[in-house]
């Protein structure tokens, strides 16, 4: 309807126009070089009209046709799109479900038309890698830099990731150590860089990072104790097999104050000293412990304690002992050595037959056969070799019953040991 409008408006512009300009007076003369021309003048405005008229109906023409071709090109480069994005979805669901080959093989033959190449990449990366295939795999990762150096953290974490889980411990430091240089305090590389330094039992390494793992909270609390305990114990283990306690004294004293207060760092330096025969000391680090909550491991190692010249360790695990009725099992064990170190025999046969009933061991048996020797038995400390021999070779055995020689009975307590037998 519009165009129709437009028409009659041209003829009706047109009209008036033309009888006007054919009106007009005077002439024009176009001269070039030997040769003119002469017009009248409207005619020449005429002319002019016309000119102007097809240029701009040929520029109208000539862009219709260009726009389109752009159409057409756009609506063949959204359908590569479109056909790459599938590809790229079904490469993912490949490598989710397994088929690293094939994977492979789609990300990067759809990496083209693709406006996801790092993904298309970092993928194919981690399915060559799968496949053994480590040159394919730095390949990819190049390509990915290539594709978006933007994105330097991502994929510099995803190459180092696949270098730890290829056991490449020593080129996965080398990446971590250029990101956290780069990228300094990121939470994820300074993770990464605490599995690294595991791997690597770098224990200096790791003690060095704590803080930055603990203001950044790159690991939860517990693991952070772990990480800490295994660094601390290997950097002592360390120093112990030097052999020298002046050495593995002053490593304690250096580490963090923090180190020094976790329950699990003071039972790896008393074990050490205990080995280096420094009772007193490792009694004064144990004992709190024990006070504040005592565990199996922490009452084991206070029975190791030695001081031929006290009474003074039975007497505070007896007495603590006393205080609370729920301690571990493993304090009739540990009561009962500390009893024979410090020569209180009736005391230690007491405590064994305790731990025998309640938690044996192959060293319970050992330490009731060399207690009833001292109380010079002459037949039951064979028979508990015996037990703990068989004891320490089969532990699932039945052991609530022990069999006893004739003229034992004075072993037998019918309130501690109800179920041992006498022969008669």
């Amino acid at each position: 309807m519009k165009w129709k409008i437009a028409l009659v408006f041209a003829i009706v512009i047109g009209g008036i126009g033309g009888s006007w300009l054919k009106n007009l007076p005077g002439f024009v003369i176009v001269a070039y070089q030997n040769t003119s021309f002469e017009m009248r003048l409207w005619v020449f405005i005429a002319l002019l009209v016309i000119a102007v008229t097809l240029v701009i109906l040929t520029i109208s023409i000539l862009r219709s046709v260009m726009g389109s071709a752009g159409r057409m090109r756009g609506w063949r480069g959204e359908r590569q799109f479109r056909k790459a994005r599938t590809q790229t979805i079904k490469g993912l669901l490949s490598f989710i479900e397994g088929r690293w080959n094939q994977s492979e093989n789609t990300m990067i033959n759809s990496v083209k038309n693709s406006d996801t190449k790092l993904i298309n990449y970092l993928i194919a990366a981690q399915s060559a890698q799968h496949q053994n295939a480590e040159d394919r795999r730095d390949g990819y990762l190049r390509l990915a830099h290539q594709a978006q150096p933007d994105a330097m953290v991502a994929i510099g974490l995803t190459q180092a990731q696949l270098q730890l889980d290829n056991a490449q411990f020593e080129q996965a430091l080398a990446t971590l150590t250029e990101l956290n240089n780069k990228q300094p305090h990121h939470p994820f590389v300074l993770k990464l860089l605490s599995a690294t330094y595991l791997k690597l039992e770098d224990w200096r390494a790791i003690i060095k990072l704590l803080p930055e793992l603990k203001k950044y909270k790159a690991l939860a609390q517990e693991k952070l104790e772990r990480l800490e305990a295994k660094g601390v114990d290997g950097i002592l283990k360390n120093e112990f097999a030097k052999g020298q306690l002046e050495t593995l004294q002053d490593t304690w004293l250096n580490l963090p104050a923090s180190s020094r207060k976790l329950p699990a760092n003071i039972i790896c330096y008393a074990k050490l000293l205990i080995l280096f025969e420094q009772m007193k000391e490792a009694e004064r680090l144990i004992k709190p412990l024990i006070k504040k909550q005592a565990n199996d491991e922490l009452v084991s190692l206070y029975g190791q304690l030695k001081d031929p010249q006290s009474t003074k360790l039975f007497s505070f695990l007896e007495n603590w002992f006393n205080q609370n009725p729920q301690a571990p099992l493993s304090i009739y064990l540990a009561l009962g050595k500390l009893a024979y170190n410090e020569a209180l025999w009736g005391k230690a046969k007491h405590y064994l037959e305790l731990a025998i009933k309640s938690a044996p061991t192959a060293e319970a048996y050992f330490m009731m056969a060399k207690t009833l020797r001292e109380l010079d038995d002459a037949q039951s400390p064979n028979e508990f070799y015996q037990r703990g021999l068989e004891f320490a070779i089969n532990p699932d055995q039945p052991a609530d019953t022990l069999v006893l020689e004739k003229g034992s009975d004075d072993l037998v307590s019918a309130n501690l040991l109800p179920k041992f037998e006498t022969n008669r």
